[in-house]
């Protein structure tokens, strides 16, 4: 009787510990920048203008509460932070020579070791090389190691 009674609860427990959704995990913790690409397309064709930075280094720290610090040369910038699956947004008043860092990232790469993010932004941007100012999509991506 039993084990006629253990079957179903044991099937029912396997069930219902199954997600459709995988949960990925939480940015929360430190990471240093270690690299940022870029490019601007114009009516979604490459501008010509594509930037990598191996200097990109800020330290970004995720902290319990929804609280972010950014640290740059020195100098921290603090805002907040939120993340819903792959979608994480932050409200940092910190800028680049080319973007502001507040807005909405994908989550592209999560491991206990790396974070990569992506985004987009729709401005006017100037190329570093001929300083022609131009209108388009910024698309970026951000390396990061944990700290």
């Amino acid at each position: 009787m039993k084990v006629k009674f253990l079957f179903p609860v044991t099937l029912l427990a396997l069930l219902a510990g199954c997600d459709d959704e995988e949960k990925i995990a939480s940015v929360q913790g430190s990471w240093q920048g270690t690299k940022a690409e870029g490019e601007v397309l114009v009516f979604g064709v490459p501008s010509g203008f594509e930037e990598e930075d191996n200097s990109f280094n800020p330290i970004l720290e995720f902290k319990p509460g929804g609280v972010v610090t950014l640290t740059q040369n020195s100098v921290p910038a603090q805002g907040t932070w939120s993340q819903d699956g792959e979608k994480l947004t932050t409200s940092l008043d910190f800028n680049t020579e080319f973007v502001s860092l507040n807005g909405d990232y994908t989550i592209q790469t999560l491991t206990e070791t790396k974070l990569v993010l992506y985004f987009e932004r729709e401005g006017t941007y100037e190329d570093p090389d001929t300083g022609t100012e131009i209108e388009g999509t910024l698309k970026a991506t951000l390396y990061f190691d944990k700290k």
